[in-house]
């Protein structure tokens, strides 16, 4: 019996290590890009210069102006305008669209329209390499089983912990990086634990759902949506136009009529119904952070009020939705941390953070273990070290670097998006040849720390120089988002400097800093 439970733990063990080695580098991948798109509302602001301006008060604006403006266009469509708030996932101007016609972007403090950036997606493109979509379909379902893996890594690992008698007295580097990897895990596994379920029911549950709908229709539909939509985000009865022009209500006093119906929804989208009818119905949505849970996505708390004289048509609360919205929205609000304010993600950034530095430590003791001697004297590695050193270090410098390409390329260059990414896969790439180059990889790695630091402080110099402003003009023009991501990206690039002077410059300098004094002294 003895020998069966060793044999099942020593099973145990290398099955973690193969399955762990041969996703870690996608699974770093996806935690890394993962910290920017948890700022995602705030990159998508500070990348376009068309949105350095002052957030306004819903209340305070003149809609008018610009709602007439748009509609007197005869190829606009005057029924069911959607007209996206200042604030609305951080973006300080006010979007009026259609689904069949372009959109109009105002600035609602001055009333003017302004160019869209539409080709600048540095914050969506950041986002897409967290869950594989530059990939297509293939890398989204890869990403997603990737996923898989690591909770089938967690689940093993815990019952490794448990059955296993890890001594938490290392007294050397395999030592050293065998318990960093299991305490950071074992500390924060339920925040990890969470994040990657979630990420694979989005990458793999509802990609791969098609063919569950088509079987459970027996063939009829193979649209997922087709088949859930009604009832994850029902559709109101279509309002009959009069045909009757009628003068409207000022919009900012239905909002503030909304406001008084329910005054613990943060609303963001407007709707107008048979707009300038006597029929013409004023549909206000947004999102209550009393259930952060509870809505955001497809659980959207909306007031719908007469857009004549305000009288109050419908009022849907949060806990009026189906069960299957409520949690729908649970599963997207642990993932995408819909609603939720600064500091809870500048939190759960950190905590992402530290399980990768968990992935890095993990990848280091199998690099140890893997080592050998040339000559009996100069330790070389397995070629996977200098993939792992471009792929966990080398994004640093890459990444810095396509933040720099945000404000050096112009917005109206041909093909702007493609060169942009382009050069970021060329420097990532280059960083692969540099790591093979470098016979040290102790010296390739201060390198990369070092470069992308310096990249990273450098891109709030670019950007302000590019946009005119100060940091000074920023903080009085209450544009504190641009600020914050300016300073972060300064201290970000500071902190990977610092680093690159604080980690050990060989194999025998790491030594003694992961090994303890008497085993140092014993070496010697």
């Amino acid at each position: 019996m003895e020998s069966v439970s060793k044999l099942f733990k020593q099973r145990l063990q290398r099955v973690h290590v193969a399955v762990g080695i041969s996703i870690s580098l996608f699974m770093y991948i996806s935690v890394f890009f993962g910290l920017f798109a948890i700022f995602l509302p705030y990159i998508k602001t500070w990348e376009k210069p068309s949105r350095h301006f002052e957030v306004a008060d819903i209340i305070k604006i003149d809609y008018s102006k610009m709602v007439d403006s748009v509609i007197s266009n005869p190829d606009f469509p005057t029924n069911n305008i959607q007209i996206r708030l200042p604030g609305y996932w951080e973006d300080p101007a006010l979007r009026i669209k259609h689904q069949f016609v372009k959109s109009v972007v105002f600035n609602p403090r001055t009333m003017e329209e302004i160019e869209d950036e539409g080709n600048s997606e540095l914050a969506s493109f950041l986002n897409y390499m967290h869950y594989g979509k530059p990939f297509m379909l293939p890398g989204i379902i890869f990403f997603g089983f990737v996923a898989v893996a690591v909770m089938f890594l967690i689940i093993g690992g815990i019952i490794q912990v448990m059955t296993l008698k890890y001594k938490n007295t290392a007294k050397n580097q395999q030592g050293k990086f065998s318990k960093y990897h299991r305490k950071i895990f074992i500390w924060f596994f339920a925040p990890f634990v969470i994040v990657i379920l979630t990420g694979a029911y989005m990458n793999i549950g509802y990609k791969s759902s098609h063919l569950m709908t088509y079987l459970s229709s027996k063939g009829e539909i193979s649209n997922t949506w087709q088949a859930v939509g009604s009832v994850l985000k029902p559709k109101r009865e279509v309002v009959k136009l009069n045909s009757q022009a009628t003068r409207m209500m000022q919009i900012s006093e239905l909002i503030k009529k909304a406001q008084d119906v329910n005054p613990d929804i943060k609303f963001q989208v407007i709707k107008l119904i048979n707009w300038k009818d006597s029929s013409a119905q004023f549909e206000i949505k947004g999102y209550n952070s009393n259930y952060p849970f509870l809505n955001g996505v497809y659980n959207d708390p909306t007031v719908v009020l007469s857009g004549v004289d305000g009288s109050l048509i419908a009022h849907q609360r949060v806990l009026d939705a189906t069960w299957g919205a409520m949690f729908a929205d649970s599963l997207y609000f642990l993932h995408l941390l819909f609603g939720v304010d600064l500091f809870v993600r500048i939190v759960i950034a950190i905590l992402m953070a530290i399980c990768g530095v968990g992935i890095g430590f993990g990848v280091m003791l199998w690099l140890e273990k893997r080592a050998k001697k040339f000559d009996n004297n100069i330790p070389f590695y397995h070629w996977f070290s200098k993939v792992s050193l471009a792929v966990f270090l080398g994004v640093l410098p890459a990444t810095g670097f396509i933040f720099i390409l945000q404000y050096v390329l112009p917005f109206d260059m041909q093909d702007r998006l493609f060169w942009q990414k382009g050069l970021f896969f060329v420097s990532w790439l280059a960083t692969l040849t540099w790591a093979f180059y470098r016979i040290c990889s102790y010296k390739a790695a201060r390198e990369f720390f070092a470069l992308g630091g310096i990249l990273f402080m450098i891109v709030p110099f670019v950007h302000l120089y590019a946009t005119g402003f100060t940091p000074f003009e920023l903080l009085a023009n209450n544009m504190y988002i641009i600020f914050n991501v300016d300073l972060t990206l300064f201290l970000f690039g500071a902190i990977l400097l610092f680093i690159s002077f604080k980690i050990p410059k060989n194999r025998d300098e790491s030594k003694l800093i992961f090994s303890n004094n008497k085993n140092n002294q014993k070496d010697k």
